[in-house]
Order: structure tokens, then C-alpha cells, then sequence
């Protein structure tokens, strides 16, 4: 996946629809906070190395999976849509250019 192919539109859609669901089904208050894990699995020409370096430069702690995906640790943000898109759609971005590609998210509980 190149990041001309993705379509930053339904990510964010998906983001906002899981978000909503999640706050409803499982009464989550908007502005709990979490910690946010975003995964990002490599595809061809996958450069880890530059990947890991741009998301420590910022800020973000990135840890190696033994298969080459990425996992991206976010501790204390509010649980809200705002929130959880911001970090997605900045990660999403460093990674589509480096070779990799979001594999979704998921949060501990508050």
C-alpha cells in the first residue's frame, strides 16, 4: 500500500463509528483515558529502521513484533473521536511512507 491508495475518508469514518459504539455499548465516558495501541504491519519494501526513528522523533514509543509489525503505544489520551484521529491519521501517515500499513487499534480500559 502506497498513500495514494489510502483512503483517509473511510479510516476516519471507521474511527468515528467505532468510537460512538464503543462509548454506547460498553458506556466508555468520552474523555475516559486510555492507552491507545495502534499496529501497523509491513508490506513490500517495508523500512522499519526510518519508521521507528520518525515516530521517536515524535514522541511516539514504537516496539518491534517478531513478524516486523510495529505496535505504537499513545498512554494517557481522552477517549474521544478527536483524540483517537489524531493519532491515527499522523502514524497512518509516517507509516504508509515507509512501507507499512495500519492494521487497527485497540485501547486499555480506564
Amino acid at each position: 500500500m502506497v498513500t495514494e491508495d489510502w483512503d483517509a475518508e473511510l479510516q476516519q469514518n471507521q474511527t468515528a463509528y467505532t468510537v460512538a459504539t464503543l462509548q454506547k455499548e460498553h458506556g466508555i465516558a468520552e474523555g475516559a483515558h486510555i492507552t491507545l495501541d495502534l499496529t501497523f504491519v509491513p508490506v513490500e519494501g517495508a523500512n522499519p529502521g526510518t519508521f521507528e526513528k520518525v515516530l521517536k522523533t515524535f514522541g511516539y514509543t514504537a516496539t518491534r513484533g517478531e513478524d516486523g509489525e510495529i505496535s505504537v503505544e499513545v498512554p494517557d489520551i481522552p477517549f474521544t473521536f478527536e483524540s483517537v484521529w489524531t493519532h491515527e491519521e499522523r502514524t497512518t501517515t509516517m507509516a504508509l511512507s515507509r512501507g507499512y500499513r495500519p492494521d487497527g487499534w485497540g485501547f486499555w480500559e480506564p
